[in-house]
């Protein structure tokens, strides 16, 4: 079933596709292939999820972050679990806060499984044979859990994919984490209501540093789950996740969030699934600007 799906997608897109524990697909969606953001796609039971599960209530209303990463090979994807109680389960079991794989993996969260698998042709042959063929070459895992799994956590990834003998390489747009880093700090985040109230304009600060963004950082209303939490009810309980681009650039991912995610000074119009924020473009949260000041003794290499 998941050959036939994967076969009406286009070479160099992909397809996420949600099944239920009898491998039953219950949700779908096309990722296009990345150009200059990453595609992001939020997963969970609320029907602003651009997957949505609703059949499964041990997936949180907003569960999983799954963002594609831009360049010229394989698509790189990268995870976060934006706190479900159920969590994100590996094709071995394992229960990570984070995870990465190149081109292809699945996840598990409550009862439901997510494929991601290239489309076209190369989907199909990744798919050819026996469900277990299939199985180990969609995840690096033959049946009885033995192999080198394809999707790993993020706090053990490594730090750059090496190509040839003494050609260390990203994969294409996409940041390896270097996990045995010490955390630096990354500056300040700032987030200000624009429409302030009659106790005068509401301003909330977080220090930065390296480990939050690798994680990834949730800002809204929830101060339990949120770094950084506002008061007002145009930010969602958990509105946005930001995470590093570069040392002069983060990025804002909307999580299905009712009042959006845009770019600075725009407070209508359809929401952006991801915004590039630097120190000089602030991000809008609903009505909500987000702002950063970088740390001036962070190192660029």
């Amino acid at each position: 079933m998941l050959q036939a799906l994967v076969a009406g997608v286009e070479n160099g897109d992909a397809l996420v596709v949600a099944t239920d524990r009898k491998g039953f697909p219950v949700a779908q969606r096309v990722l296009r292939r990345p150009r200059d953001l990453p595609r992001a796609l939020v997963i969970g039971r609320h029907n602003r999820c651009a997957l949505s599960i609703p059949n499964d209530n041990r997936v949180s209303l907003r569960h999983v972050l799954l963002t594609a990463w831009p360049g010229d090979g394989p698509i790189r994807y990268r995870g976060y679990d934006l706190g479900g109680r159920a969590g994100v389960l590996l094709a071995d079991g394992k229960r990570v806060p984070g995870f990465s794989f190149p081109d292809h993996g699945l996840i598990s969260l409550g009862r439901t499984v997510v494929f991601v698998a290239p489309g076209g042709g190369v989907g199909v042959d990744l798919l050819e044979g026996s469900d277990d063929d299939a199985f180990q070459r969609l995840t690096g895992l033959d049946p009885s859990g033995s192999g080198v799994g394809t999707a790993v956590s993020a706090t053990s990834e490594p730090g750059v994919a090496h190509i040839g003998v003494d050609e260390p390489r990203e994969f294409g747009g996409y940041r390896g984490l270097d996990v045995d880093a010490r955390p630096q700090p990354r500056g300040v985040l700032r987030l200000r209501s624009t429409k302030p109230s009659g106790r005068g304009e509401e301003v909330r600060e977080l220090d930065l540093d390296s480990r939050q963004l690798r994680r990834g950082l949730l800002i809204g209303r929830y101060s339990d789950r949120c770094s950084l939490a506002g008061h007002g009810r145009n930010l969602s309980r958990v509105h946005a996740l930001v995470a590093e681009e570069a040392p002069r650039s983060l990025l804002v991912y909307d999580l299905a969030s009712t009042n959006g995610v845009r770019p600075s000074g725009m407070t209508e119009g359809p929401s952006h699934a991801v915004v590039r924020l630097t120190e000089d473009s602030p991000v809008m949260l609903g009505h909500f600007e987000l702002a950063w000041v970088p740390d001036r003794g962070v190192k660029l290499h």
